[in-house]
């Protein structure tokens, strides 16, 4: 028995083999390299796939504001030539209230993807408080009959656009633009 004693104590040269056994199997899976490259492989497409549905959807706000941006140009033009002294059999003359370019807007224009119930359309006419030669000063006009030539009318646009980019929080960016002319009839 005494024999079997001694083989099992465990001596200093002996607790140092078994801890340069324990750390040279511990290495070895730092040294192995299988499955490493599928890991990699899967971080990089995620990321560059995000990236590139980012760029699709950053192209799409900017299709969302020319959208916003040309529909405020048209309603500009359609308010100048539809002001309260238009002729010539034109039809709808006096378009004067926002919520007539509104419905005019979501009746008449049509762009793919876009949604033309959330546009919001409004409009202010503006009186020439002085009539500078290069830039005349406006003021507000609140009066009844503010849709006649000389007047200056401006058009906001603005539309919710709901911008969804990979490992982003989902944002709603509000497009807005505005155009301003003369009423020339």
């Amino acid at each position: 028995m005494k024999r079997l004693k001694r083989h099992f104590e465990p001596s200093a040269l002996h607790a140092a083999e078994i801890a340069k056994g324990l750390r040279r199997r511990c290495r070895k899976p730092l040294r192995d390299e299988v499955g490493a490259a599928l890991v990699e492989v899967a971080v990089s497409s995620s990321l560059i796939l995000g990236l590139f549905i980012a760029g699709i959807q950053f192209g799409y706000a900017l299709y969302a504001y020319q959208f916003v941006n040309g529909t405020a140009r048209e309603l500009t033009r359609y308010a100048i030539v539809h002001g309260s002294q238009c002729s010539g059999g034109m039809p709808n003359c006096g378009f004067t209230t926002s919520s007539t370019l509104q419905t005019f807007a979501r009746a008449t224009y049509t762009y793919p993807g876009f949604d033309m119930t959330k546009l919001s359309v409004t409009a202010a006419w503006f009186a020439p408080s002085s009539y500078a030669t290069p830039n005349p000063s406006w003021s507000a006009c609140t009066a009844t009959g503010c849709n006649v030539p000389g007047n200056l009318v401006k058009v906001t646009v603005q539309y919710p656009f709901m911008l969804s980019i990979p490992f982003w929080q989902a944002t709603t960016l509000n497009v807005t633009s505005s155009s301003s002319m003369v009423i020339s009839q």
